[in-house]
């Protein structure tokens, strides 16, 4: 009887150890792998060199409908301006995040006895609205506005399913009245800048620092435009902008926005505490998620065109979304990893109880597996700039100068940009490093949808006027 008991505990052992073996060598793949491409993506933004960094993004063996590496390879696309792709590929992030409104138990069951990182990421809700915004942009630099629409469309449904607890973003609102406008759509683009005035003014300090000069004075010219006098007062009272005269509209006019996305977000790492469980009476390891200060790399933008030089606005800080959706996450997050390490303990201790080996197995496999979901879009930008000029119709070289915190010019980006009667030019840029310079292009006519590395892109509308 002794023997048999010894036999079968020997074979136990056995087993339990090449099970946390292998178990441990795929949580630890999975665990490691997001973080180190993260930080190898971003390691060819930050040098100059995006297409290595869509080339490391490209190579890697994984599951093409991962969702945040799906966020990450669209990006990069965008940013080395293959714009049908990358919305192809957001395309796929997209129906995969539709998927995961479905409940999962097997992964939320892994998620709460192993680590966070087994269960599906469908990005914070501010991430899913950049991801409609990214690809009205790229909709906007191939010359397909009425994409770009539907995107809007699409992300109003998305909020709407969000319920009684809506997320909104100023940005893509913003953006959305630019669309709206450049259709010919001026009552739409209205009610879009009142939302977008609205998110500015309600989610001031934390998640939006600075209202935009811009979204006010976008606010009062359509106000007059549509005659709504008296909401144009209000709004004039309340921007403290008494001398605010709206400039009318006149055929021989056009319109630039230059919209500049800067940085990199920031990125989100690992830390971990001792916390003691009064359910257990014993000290628990918890990691959880963190952000570090991130480091600005630009201080300011302007642009110079024409006779013109204007300062660009901060219209979007993603950094601080970033900071603000994982404080308001936080709590949850603890919550989670307190439970998850005493499910842990537990098993632990009858393991230990029934076996040495074992228990020594549980606890190096819990001290490894005990892992935060450092998961993020790591390729958005730091923040987007934008703004915006009423020029005579004709052809124009566009300077805008990037500085650093003393005010001298790091960087400078150059190109031709053309401005036709009752059409808008978008001028849509990434910046991460001045290292290298990007050379003068410039344009030989109007628009051409089949070029990739168009930058400028005129918005036919037969019904404006400025």
């Amino acid at each position: 009887m002794l023997v048999k008991r010894m036999t079968t505990n020997l074979r136990l052992n056995a087993c339990l150890k090449l099970f946390y073996i292998l178990s441990l060598g795929v949580l630890l793949q999975s665990c490691a792998s997001y973080s180190s491409r993260a930080m190898t993506m971003r390691d060819g933004l930050l040098t100059g060199h995006p297409e290595k960094s869509l080339a490391v993004a490209e190579k890697e063996d994984i599951d093409q409908k991962e969702i945040i590496a799906s966020l990450d390879k669209g990006m990069l696309r965008r940013i080395n301006q293959d714009y049908t792709r990358s919305n192809q590929i957001f395309e796929v992030a997209k129906q995969e995040i539709k998927k995961l409104y479905g409940f999962s138990i097997t992964e939320n069951l892994a998620s709460v006895t192993i680590n966070e990182t087994l269960r599906g990421y469908e990005g914070d809700r501010y991430e899913q609205l950049l991801l409609h915004a990214y690809m009205a942009m790229n909709y906007i630099q191939l010359g397909q506005v009425d994409g770009a629409r539907v995107e809007m469309l699409q992300a109003n449904v998305k909020m709407m399913e969000w319920g009684d607890e809506p997320e909104e973003d100023a940005f893509l609102r913003y953006l959305e009245g630019l669309i709206y406008e450049s259709l010919g759509e001026d009552d739409s683009a209205l009610i879009s800048y009142r939302k977008a005035y609205i998110v500015y003014k309600e989610k001031g300090g934390e998640q939006y620092p600075v209202t935009p000069k811009l979204i006010k004075k976008d606010l009062l010219r359509l106000l007059a435009l549509e005659g709504l006098n008296s909401e144009y007062e209000l709004y004039k009272k309340e921007f403290n902008m008494a001398n605010y005269k709206p400039g009318k509209r006149n055929k021989n006019f056009g319109e630039l926005v230059v919209i500049l996305n800067n940085g990199l977000a920031p990125i989100r790492n690992e830390t971990a505490v001792q916390i003691f469980s009064t359910e257990v009476e014993h000290n628990l390891r918890v990691a959880f998620p963190v952000y570090n200060q991130s480091k600005q790399r630009l201080h300011a933008s302007r642009i110079s065109v024409g006779k013109k030089q204007l300062t660009l606005e901060t219209v979007e800080d993603i950094d601080a979304l970033a900071r603000y959706s994982l404080e308001q996450a936080m709590p949850g997050i603890m919550a989670r990893a307190t439970a998850r390490a005493v499910v842990k303990y537990n098993t632990q201790k009858t393991a230990s109880d029934k076996s040495g080996i074992a228990g020594l197995l549980m606890t190096v496999t819990n001290i490894v597996t005990e892992r935060a979901d450092t998961r993020s879009w790591s390729t958005l930008p730091q923040e987007i700039q934008l703004q915006r000029v009423v020029l005579p119709v004709g052809e124009y070289p566009l300077r805008i100068e990037l500085m650093n915190a003393a005010g001298r010019v790091i960087d400078v980006i150059e190109e031709m940009v053309v401005i036709k009667p009752e059409q808008i030019s978008f001028v849509i840029k990434h910046w991460n490093t001045p290292i290298p310079k990007i050379n003068p292009v410039k344009s030989t006519n109007a628009i051409n949808f089949k070029t990739v590395n168009s930058s400028t892109i005129l918005v036919d509308n037969t019904s404006r006027q400025y």
